[in-house]
């Protein structure tokens, strides 16, 4: 029995000291989880050879000995591969902040973040400047993924997307200290790249880390227009609050107020946007309200869904996908509700001048008509400028913030294009705001509108025919430039989506048959039936709402299957025809809208899109769409976190977008665009004159003339808004991207 229990006992005390010894390996440095890493190593490999401090004195010791500049980034480097040896745990936040290797690659996942506020938060703990920089490296990966045979190769049916591309870069967030710049930054990391991998996974003569994609947690100098910013911003808060107090005051003591003083009362302006009343006025279009809502509500969905798609994703190959299904023909051709925003246009314009031509019997005051147009819509653009310029690059940090947040760039040198209504043709490819573009193109129609508005009053249907011509002539030109520039049917089969809006999307004179369909609508509209409803049978009502629906249906899915990969590319003469042809057929669809619910035709769709919450919505249409852009930027560009796309992703984005840019939009339209008003009302006063009635039977056949104020002119227009109630202002609704008081009905 002894020998068999020697050896068992023997047995045992083996296995314990190796389960001891295996303990103690655990718990020496070498089993650190991040010893191997390339963040770990890179601190290895770069610090120079050196005994290791027994504590904390010494090592400050060695360190304050090393005061050249051009040493710094060494000392450092070496003090943190010190303190990781010596497991201190503010010199493992560095390592600890990087990004990992690839996860999803094949998915389209391409940056691996790492946690940036921990690395700018990083700090040495025994009193040496040691603070941690945070870099967003970029490393070119062409020549290790040409090396991987693609499932394509193997099955073409099984390739995802023809318009997939092979990843040129990978993204890697890394932790260095503040006193590395960019240009030693870089040579360490491809140091340990080179160690690690060699020449095989990453291109080493491309540059990984640049300045402009380095942060660390720096103090906070001011410049001068952030300084005035802020003051401009602080005074705008206290006008409103003193203006504010001022109207309660006046209204306890039922005192008398002066109209100056209340330009920026809060209670003097808050109900004019959110007070609703339903009026029946000849001179409103009630429908128009729900068009211009749901056009903006799809202005900013479809935005929404070009910042999610720049998101990090980690699944972003699932976009290649999703471009084929017909869902996203709401995305990629929903451009379409700008024509929308065009047709309103030239209709509102042509209805309120022909309005102000009745009123002073053919006359305009052309000069006039410019300049308050000008400071109608300038107030809240110049607003946004001054922002983007001044206290955007404050508004987030991150390395998303490095490629979305950029938007001040974009400012520095094209800021006076925005605020003169040129950017279209100025700066077609640096928009200080982006969807401005579409402002500009409005306003140069509106500087452009007596060409047209003045025959038209003077000659009638004489003056429709060079109209048309001119029309016919615009549409040419954009089939002209399809085909000189080899242009296709559809942007997911364009390789030149950047000379396309340039040539044809952003110019006015591609824009102006849309434009020219609603003026041409407003005309007969006006001359031909305001005031009555025109009978139609039911069969002929039918007939219009079936063909209405089926030219809308057919230009928004109309190019599906084309972008489908195994479908051919479209001959050059399909895009050419379609391009404009289907923009013209959608604005005569929405003609047939607006003409059916004025005449009565319009049943659920004329009650549906005349419910009173879309008008005290449309009042603030003008500041979202000029505000929307910039709350998606800086929401996508303060992301920290890998995203995930879908459908489902993108609308929960859009609906926190929508919120914050609604939020936003009813202090700007407090703060600046009803002051505007008020401040006008002051200046140019107006008689108070009995709101218009509807007319009797009599009237509507003969169709009276309107003597309402003229909208085109500031005073008249601020007369118009004080004696209509405030759901009949909206009457003379104004389609999106423009005031929101339609007391100047021409304005978009």
């Amino acid at each position: 029995m002894k020998g068999p229990l020697s050896v068992l006992t023997a047995v045992l005390l083996i296995a314990v000291a190796s389960s001891q010894e295996s303990s103690d390996y655990l718990l020496t440095g070498y089993s650190n989880p991040m010893t191997s890493s390339l963040a770990h190593q890179f601190f290895n490999i770069n610090g120079e050879e050196s005994s290791l401090p027994s504590n904390g004195t010494q090592l400050i010791q060695r360190y304050q000995t090393r005061d050249d500049e051009n040493d710094l980034c060494q000392r450092d480097i070496n003090r943190i591969r010190d303190g990781l040896n010596n497991m201190e745990e503010w010199a493992m936040e560095f390592p600890d902040t990087w990004g990992r290797l690839p996860i999803g690659l094949f998915w389209g996942h391409t940056i691996s973040m790492g946690q940036y506020e921990e690395c700018v938060a990083a700090e040495s703990t025994y009193g040496t400047e040691l603070r941690g920089q945070y870099c967003l490296a970029s490393l070119n990966i062409t020549e290790f993924y040409g090396r991987i045979k693609k499932r394509g190769e193997e099955n073409p049916a099984a390739r995802i997307s023809y318009k997939q591309t092979d990843p040129q870069i990978f993204e890697l967030g890394i932790c260095v200290p503040s006193t590395c710049n960019a240009t030693q930054t870089n040579e360490l990391l491809k140091t340990v790249i080179s160690h690690f991998y060699g020449n095989d996974v990453v291109d080493l003569t491309q540059t990984m880390v640049t300045e402009a994609r380095c942060k660390y947690d720096a103090p906070i100098e001011l410049r001068g227009i952030d300084i005035f910013a802020i003051v401009f911003f602080s005074l705008i808060i206290f006008f409103m609050i003193a203006a504010s107090v001022y109207d309660y005051i006046q209204t306890r003591n039922k005192a008398p107020k002066k109209p100056l003083f209340l330009a920026f009362s809060v209670l003097h302006n808050a109900p004019k946007i959110f007070t609703v009343k339903k009026v029946n006025n000849p001179n409103v279009i009630h429908c128009l309200n729900g068009l211009r809502c749901f056009s903006m509500m799809w202005v900013v969905f479809g935005h929404g869904y070009m910042t999610f798609y720049d998101l990090p994703h980690i699944n972003k190959n699932k976009f290649y996908t999703w471009v084929e299904t017909p869902y996203s023909m709401l995305v990629q051709n929903g451009s379409l509700c700008v024509d929308t925003f065009f047709f309103m246009s030239g209709l509102l314009m042509c209805w309120g001048a022909f309005r102000e031509l009745e009123r002073t019997k053919g006359k305009l005051n052309i000069p006039m008509m410019y300049f308050h147009r000008y400071i109608r819509l300038t107030p809240v653009v110049a607003v946004v400028v001054l922002y983007i310029m001044s206290l955007y690059k404050y508004s987030g940090a991150g390395p998303m913030w490095f490629k979305l947040g950029t938007q001040d760039k974009r400012c520095e040198d094209t800021w006076w294009a925005t605020l003169l209504y040129v950017q279209n043709y100025a700066f077609p490819y640096s928009i200080c705001i982006s969807q401005s573009w579409y402002l500009a193109v409005d306003t140069q129609l509106y500087f452009l509108s007596p060409l047209f508005l003045i025959p038209l009053w003077k000659w009638g249907k004489k003056a429709l025919y060079p109209i048309v011509i001119f029309l016919i002539l615009c549409l040419g030109c954009t089939f002209a430039t399809f085909m000189y520039n080899d242009f296709t049917l559809f942007r997911v089969q364009d390789d030149h989506v950047d000379l396309r809006q340039r040539l044809t999307y952003y110019p006015t004179h591609t824009r102006i048959p849309t434009w020219l369909i609603g003026v041409i609508f407003g005309y007969f509209l006006f001359t031909r039936n305001r005031g009555r409803q025109i009978p139609m049978s039911k069969p002929l009502v039918l007939t219009g709402w079936f063909v209405a629906f089926g030219t809308m249906l057919a230009c928004m899915w109309g190019p599906y299957w084309r972008i489908l990969p195994d479908t051919p590319d479209s001959p050059l003469i399909e895009g050419a025809f379609f391009e404009p042809l289907s923009r013209t057929s959608w604005a005569l669809a929405i003609g047939w809208i607006v003409w059916a619910c004025y005449n009565g035709h319009g049943g659920l769709v004329n009650d549906f899109l005349s419910w009173s919450f879309f008008t005290g919505f449309s009042r603030l249409t003008y500041c979202m769409y000029v505000i929307h852009r910039i709350v998606q930027l800086v929401n996508a560009a303060r992301l920290q976190t890998d995203t995930h796309f879908s459908n489902y992703d993108a609308i929960l984005r859009w609906w926190h977008d929508f919120g914050i840019t609604l939020t936003a939009s009813i202090f700007a339209t407090l703060a600046f665009e009803a002051p505007i008003l008020g401040i006008e009302k002051a200046i140019f006063g107006g008689d108070k004159k009995p709101a218009a009635k509807k007319p009797s039977p009599g009237e509507l056949a003969r169709t009276a003339p309107v003597t309402a104020p003229a909208p085109t002119a500031a005073a008249a227009a601020v007369e118009e808004s004080e004696k209509k109630p405030v759901d009949e202002i909206t009457a003379d609704i104004t389609p999106a991207p423009t005031p929101a008081s339609v007391e100047n009905p021409s304005s978009v």
